[in-house]
């Protein structure tokens, strides 16, 4: 699994530009941690609050508190529903309880969201939130998406 995640994070930061995010997820569990680069900003993680069980969120706030990281209220981007894709479909079954279908998000959320300095750092970071918050095992296999 670190393997994987130091693979990812090489990967995404040896991009050139603006605006690349890479979700590093679990995919049975759907349990995730996300990064986005920018070349001339660096590295940023981002774990969103809303994706982790009241007991994770006690050992995240334990474990990214040893990393001087602590949760902030993230506005939602302009632009784009803050919890749901585009293609998602907003209507009377809609679980998402951020928009009405027609509105984009206007609520605050809460996320653990800093600027990482190396890569071995945001890998350390990202491989002991696999471990210590979602429990998981070494040989857990983690999905990679990398886009922009």
């Amino acid at each position: 699994m670190k393997e994987r995640i130091k693979n990812a994070l090489e990967m995404l930061t040896t991009n050139k530009g603006e605006d690349w995010f890479t979700v590093l997820e679990e995919p049975k569990s759907e349990k995730i941690i996300q990064f986005t680069y920018d070349e001339g900003y660096g590295l940023q993680l981002d774990l969103p609050v809303v994706a982790l069980q009241p007991e994770e969120l006690e050992k995240a706030e334990k474990l990214m508190g040893e990393y001087g990281i602590s949760k902030r209220e993230i506005e939602p981007p302009e632009d784009d529903c803050c919890c749901c894709s585009d293609e998602h479909e907003h209507g009377e079954d809609c679980d998402c309880n951020c928009c009405d279908g027609e509105e984009k998000c206007t609520e605050k959320f809460e996320s653990f969201n800093e600027k990482i300095e190396s890569n071995d750092k945001a890998v350390e970071i990202a491989y002991r939130v696999f471990k210590e918050v979602y429990g998981m095992s070494d040989d857990t296999a983690i999905n990679v998406t990398i886009f922009r």
